[in-house]
Formats: structure tokens, sequence, C-alpha cells
């Protein structure tokens, strides 16, 4: 099966494995910090013309770190309780069985207790009921992290959340904080899926949040899910009364997962990101594991599956980024379906200048505030947009 992982975790997941793996890689990366600073601080040899020094520094460095994480493979568990968000974090319950069907039905994965985070603050009153949000802009934020890592909380999706609301449109931002993915059987498909129909759910139900004022989003893994959980309203909403979102906005989605063995002879952007194909292995074969062919499943590979959306839908891509190419063939097939379906749906590409995958996630990490702002501009105007058709 393309989906199956080992049964067990890597052998330098354990100790003392782990530590003498982790120990030699940080020797290798202060061997080649001369190289990087050489490459950073001479323009000519910067894997892309227009980066600044900053950003090839941090991109060969997050380009490292990760890898090294590939290679240990061991996912972080998650924990229900507020932390330091105190009562911005929202616990659900999941909605009743009937509501998990089709590809969300499993015999072994079944929907679960989930968190996750508002920004700027939770909208309840003292009381505990719900304030009126007829009126407002809901995003409901699905990270990414190649669904074994991320929480949807402040350390992790801060940046983001803060600045959907600052400028890309949104009265409230809900970032999930899904289940992960791991080795040895880890929340495999589709429990991340259950997770994110489970806080539509809450929005639509709970809270009684109309649908023309949801925002679906996802960057990267979470927009595989994002595009996941449109096809399941797409195919099974009318039965059960789940009404598409007003709009969907889709960050470097991560369309075609099984397409990891990137070399500098079959894509040319190998050279000018950070994602190694060790770690997106990973997070491929543990999500997919116990699915027969994930790199067909409509569900797990939206690349070469599209379905005539009914929402507009704003994608974002990084000019830089190896997943470019699968991007924009995956928007051009769902243009084509949307046009022929007549459902009232739209795909919108944008494309982000010079920029590696997902910096909407990871701008202040990676040195790309001024980049990432500018696509969370874009995609505010087209809520904005999408909200007055």
């Amino acid at each position: 099966m393309s989906g199956s992982p080992s049964d067990r975790h890597p052998i330098l997941s354990y100790q003392p494995l782990k530590l003498f793996f982790q120990l030699a890689s940080v020797g290798t990366i202060i061997a080649r910090i001369p190289l990087w600073s050489a490459e950073a601080f001479i323009p000519a040899l910067r894997p892309h013309p227009k980066w600044t020094a900053k950003q090839t520094l941090l991109t060969r460095l997050a380009y490292a770190l990760t890898d090294i994480n590939g290679h240990i493979g061991v996912t972080e568990t998650l924990s229900l309780e507020p932390g330091s968000e105190g009562d911005r974090f929202q616990i659900i319950e999941p909605s009743p069985a009937e509501f998990y069907k089709g590809p969300l039905q499993s015999s072994h994965v079944k929907p679960a207790t989930v968190g996750g985070t508002w920004t700027p603050q939770r909208p309840l009153s003292d009381s505990g009921s719900s304030s009126d949000l007829s009126s407002a802009t809901i995003i409901l934020y699905i990270h990414g992290g190649a669904f074994i890592q991320g929480d949807g909380r402040d350390g992790y999706c801060g940046y983001p959340t803060r600045t959907m609301v600052k400028l890309g449109g949104a009265d409230a931002v809900f970032s999930l904080q899904y289940r992960l993915s791991g080795y040895a059987g880890l929340n495999p498909f589709p429990a991340a899926l259950q997770d994110t129909l489970t806080a539509y759910l809450f929005l639509l139900r709970t809270l009684k949040v109309p649908s023309r004022q949801i925002v679906l989003c996802g960057d990267s893994a979470g927009g595989n899910i994002a595009i996941a959980l449109l096809r399941y309203i797409h195919e099974h909403g009318a039965e059960l009364d789940i009404p598409p979102p007003r709009c969907a906005a889709l960050i470097s989605p991560w369309v075609a997962p099984f397409n990891y063995q990137h070399t500098s002879t079959n894509n040319p952007r190998w050279g000018s990101d950070f994602l190694p194909n060790g770690f997106l292995r990973w997070g491929a074969q543990a999500y997919a594991a116990g699915v027969a062919d994930g790199a067909s499943d409509a569900y797990i590979t939206p690349l070469g599956n599209p379905f005539p959306i009914s929402v507009p839908t704003f994608v974002n891509v990084g000019a830089a980024e190896i997943l470019y190419d699968d991007i924009k063939t995956w928007a051009g097939e769902m243009k084509r379906a949307a046009s022929a379906g007549g459902r009232g749906g739209s795909v919108e590409l944008r494309e982000e200048d010079a920029a590696v995958h997902d910096t909407f996630l990871l701008a202040e990490k990676l040195g790309w505030e001024e980049s990432a702002d500018k696509v969370i501009s874009a995609m505010g105007e087209f809520i904005r947009r999408s909200g007055s058709a």
C-alpha cells in the first residue's frame, strides 16, 4: 500500500541513537555555517537573486533542521489543556455520528474531542452565551505541517492568525488543533478531516455562524485538508444539511503528498526551498497509513482528482517553492472543473514572487514577513469581494 509506513518508528527515534544523531547533525550544521554565510552575503551565490541574506541563511537552516526531524520521525503529543492561550482555547466535542459518513467512516479512526485557539478573543460573553456572529467574518484556519507537526496555538500559528485579523478581512480566526498523524499508526486519515468537519459544524450548529460568514483557510497540509472538506461538502453536504462556506483560501496547498522524490533533475526549484524529501515522505506515509492507494485517493491527493467546486477559492503559490508545478496544475484542473460544473465556484491563482513554500505560516521564522503580509492582504481583498458577490 502506498500509504503504509513502518509499524514502528525509525531506528533513529530511539535513544541513545536519537541523541547521537542529533549531536552529529548539529555538528554538520555548524560546519556548514561558513558556506551558508558566504552564500547569504554574496548576492551572486544566493539560490534566488531576489532573496535577502537573512532569507537565504534561514532557509538553509530550516532545511537542515527539518531534515533532522524527518529522519527521527517523532510526532509531538498534543494537549487539550488551555495553556498560555487561556480562555481563547476552545474545546469541541464531535457532532453526532451520522455526520461522519463515506470517507469519514472508519473502523479504527473515530471522531474525537478537539481544541482550537481563537484570535483575537473567544466570541463568547461572560455568561457563556455566544455573541452576535451573524455579520462577523470568521476564518476557520487549518494549519500546515505535513500532517505531523503543529498545534494551532500562538507559538506555531500566531503570525498568520494575527495578520488575518489585521489584514485578511477576519473579525475572528479559529485555528484548529487537529490530530496529528505519525508512525506506528498514529491518527491516520481520516482523523484530521474528521476534526476539521467537527470544527466547521461547531461554528455552524453551536455558535450559529451563518455559512456565508465562514471562510475556510488552510496552508500546506492544512490546504490539503481544507480541499478534502470542500469535496466532502460537495458530495454529502446536501444530504447532511451542511452548507458550503462563503469562500476558501489555500496557501501552498499540498495537493500531491506522494510526489516527494524531488531532485535537481526533476524539479527546477529543488535548490530554492526548505522541504527535504524525508520529511515529506514521513508526512505522506503517516497520514495515508491504511489507505489502499493514497497517491490516487481523491481525499488525500487532490491533484488529478478535480471536482466542480461550489465556492470562490483563492490559491497562493510561491514562485520558488518545490510544490509550484503541482499547485499550478491542480489549480488549472479545478478552474476547468468549476467552469464545466456551473455551480458558482471559481479558482483564483496568485503567484508569490520569489517565495518559498508557505511564507504565510513561516514568515517570522524565515524572514518573509513583507511577502506574507502581501499574501494575506490579497486574501483579504478576495474575501471581501466574495462577500459582496
